[in-house]
């Protein structure tokens, strides 16, 4: 790797602690309606966009208009825990934004979840000043694990150079992504862990933001 000069930002599962709060909402809303689903089935789909989760649950339940009623209950209450519940930071985030700030290095936050909502989220736990720019997963065709979020997050860095970007991500689509986009990825595991071909493409595995920040120093020495 070269020199770190920007960091591309994950936010579900490696900023905020959310994965678990979309898994208690669509979990919750499953068992109300008598629902057959499972921590299991909501993995396939941490990372990835809502169109591929959609298109996918449709192929798994013969019950479409059960399933119709699912989504559409599922994010309403998803919409309520984020806007009006609490949303925890996971550990080393500040710590990492602060050090990024004072090194001058610019930071992007790319998310599969619709802009609106993540510019929500940047505002209320007060971090959306961090960021040069956000991308969310409505801004693109195609959603993890395909790269395209990573390319056009990377466009608006500023810095020419893919070697010079670093990726961070808790998800297995964010890392095929990051790999796919051509871009150096850390994972930081948050609600699974990933098989051993995938590890691979990362640059590093490391427990939390915080040693991001050693990761950085010891590149940028």
């Amino acid at each position: 790797m070269s020199k770190i000069k920007t960091v591309i930002f994950d936010m579900d599962g490696l900023m905020f602690d959310t994965e678990k709060i979309y898994y208690r909402a669509s979990q919750e809303t499953a068992d109300k309606l008598g629902m057959e689903y499972s921590f299991d089935v909501y993995s396939k789909f941490i990372g990835a966009g809502n169109d591929i989760m959609v298109n996918t649950m449709h192929e798994m339940y013969e019950d479409h208009d059960l399933l119709a009623q699912f989504l559409k209950d599922s994010q309403v209450e998803l919409e309520d825990k984020l806007r009006n519940g609490p949303v925890d930071l996971h550990e080393g985030l500040i710590e990492l934004l602060d050090y990024l700030k004072e090194e001058e290095i610019p930071a992007v936050v790319a998310s599969s979840t619709h802009r609106e909502l993540v510019e929500h989220l940047l505002e209320r736990l007060d971090v959306r000043h961090y960021f040069k720019d956000v991308i969310g997963g409505d801004e693109v065709s195609t959603a993890k694990p395909d790269p395209a979020i990573f390319n056009k997050a990377f466009s608006k860095t500023g810095i020419d150079n893919k070697e010079e970007a670093l990726i961070l991500e808790d998800s297995k689509n964010g890392v095929l992504a990051a790999a796919g986009a051509n871009i150096p990825v850390i994972h930081i595991p948050d609600m699974i862990e990933l098989d051993e071909q995938t590890a691979k493409k990362a640059v590093a595995i490391l427990p939390n933001l915080h040693h991001v920040i050693d990761f950085i120093e010891e590149k940028n020495k």
